[in-house]
């Protein structure tokens, strides 16, 4: 079974570290983890925090904010809704698909992905900012796949925007569903107000390492980068020219966003179950009905073998 429905980069670093080393080795400080930050994704190590993985991460935003609205554009990750919506939040979704404009109430707290989940859709945020500006409202925006492409990211928005929360996984990009580190960027003053309720000693050893080599070998972002566009172009190709397929939403990360013409979604990953070839049911996600599919970026190989299931569709 090939499979298409993994939302981790299909491509790996080359990481080689003996964990029967690090095994006896305790990591004291965060140093030369953040150092890598700072080179990397050119932010101050005074505007970054750590977390225990991406849940761990959400959780605490909003539990340190304490706001009584939060307004979600979706589709969006899930732990967005579940974390608000058990932290007591009044939650209200903004289905971005029709209107990123729809008003929010002032003072709340706003998600926004970008690129987005499912369709990787990557937005010009300058007007929404503008706009949550004027509701003086808290900004969380979720970079976790700004790694696959190169577009701008919100960093350079935190001088101007005091109520800015950058968040990040790694675990994606650096395909490595078990490493259980994320990021919150903000002002110096925020980050410091949010790490005082924040255990110093909450990151494995084994994930500190793995994500410092991993930053450091610079080759794999550009190859990484380069290889995930390519295959996405021709995922692209071989969708828009299905008889099944009434449009696909332009992506700048690993997924593709897949609307359907006579056919459901079910049908449709049945008939590609059928040749092994596996893809997600992505209708657990708020505004997703069953025309839609969505498929990740794999391997040239696997890419051209889905190109023969669809062509004989």
């Amino acid at each position: 079974m090939i499979d298409f429905s993994s939302e981790l980069n299909f491509l790996k670093p080359e990481v080689q570290i003996d964990y029967n080393k690090v095994h006896g080795l305790k990591k004291t400080s965060y140093d030369e983890l953040l150092a890598c930050f700072e080179k990397r994704y050119r932010i101050k190590k005074e505007q970054i925090e750590f977390f225990n993985g991406f849940s761990s991460a959400i959780y605490s935003i909003l539990k340190f904010l304490k706001l009584k609205h939060c307004f979600i554009y979706s589709p969006c990750s899930l732990e967005y809704k579940k974390a608000a919506t058990n932290l007591e939040y009044e939650v209200r979704l903004i289905n971005r698909f029709e209107n990123l404009f729809l008003p929010i109430k002032e003072q709340s707290v706003v998600i926004f992905a970008n690129p987005s989940y499912l369709d990787g859709t990557y937005y010009d945020l300058d007007n929404l900012f503008e706009y949550w500006a004027s509701k003086d409202a808290t900004v969380i925006i979720d970079e976790t796949l700004l790694d696959f492409c190169g577009e701008e990211a919100a960093i350079k928005k935190l001088k101007e925007q005091k109520k800015l929360f950058i968040i990040k996984d790694f675990s994606k990009y650096f395909s490595n569903e078990n490493l259980k580190i994320a990021t919150i960027f903000s002002s110096e003053k925020n980050s410091e107000n949010l790490r005082k309720f924040e255990p110093e000693d909450k990151l494995s050893s084994f994930d500190i390492i793995y994500l410092e080599e991993a930053l450091k070998e610079y080759e794999f972002k550009l190859i990484s980068n380069s290889i995930n566009i390519k295959n996405r172009t021709d995922l692209e190709k071989i969708f828009h020219s299905c008889k099944y397929v009434d449009f696909l939403f332009h992506s700048s990360s690993n997924s593709l966003l897949i609307k359907l013409k006579n056919i459901s979604s079910k049908e449709f990953r049945t008939k590609l179950e059928e040749k092994d070839i596996k893809i997600s049911n992505c209708l657990k996600y708020d505004f997703i009905d069953e025309s839609f599919i969505n498929i990740y970026v794999n391997s040239k190989d696997n890419v051209a073998k889905l190109k023969e299931v669809i062509n004989a569709f």
